[in-house]
């Protein structure tokens, strides 16, 4: 009882000190100047050619990294396309497996015995088995 009582507490004073963050902010988001009382201030470029030049220069030069990192990346999901395509095919062609063997386990057509080796026959085996069964028969009588 006392472990819900200070579950009941501990969320409490979570709610009050929301409520406190709330009303009374100490922090701007996405502000990088620790100091609250400077203002931010939009400073323009110098009208320099020389120093445009050199903040371009560093600007492409960032701009170069960003698409050549961009690049790699492509040819990583380049390769992850590959590999679920192939994945793909391969579900498929399970799925045509499992309806190929459903198809043949229902399926009331004789199965294709050409590819069995000898003479034998269903008449045959049955012959063989009555043939044993008569034999068996006489020595159980025998005994």
């Amino acid at each position: 009882m006392v472990l819900i009582y200070l579950l009941i507490a501990f969320f409490v004073s979570l709610f009050i000190y929301q409520l406190i963050l709330a009303f009374y902010p100490n922090s701007i988001e996405g502000m990088e100047n620790k100091d609250t009382n400077t203002k931010l201030n939009y400073t323009d470029y110098a009208k320099d050619p020389l120093i445009l030049g050199q903040q371009n220069a560093g600007n492409i030069e960032y701009l170069k990294e960003r698409v050549t990192s961009l690049s790699s990346n492509s040819i990583d999901i380049d390769k992850i396309q590959t590999n679920i395509d192939a994945l793909q095919q391969q579900v498929d062609d399970l799925g045509k497996q499992m309806a190929d063997l459903g198809e043949n386990m229902i399926s009331s057509a004789t199965p294709d015995t050409s590819a069995i080796d000898g003479e034998e026959t269903t008449a045959s085996v049955e012959a063989d088995i009555a043939a044993e069964d008569e034999t068996n028969k006489d020595v159980n009588l025998d005994m």
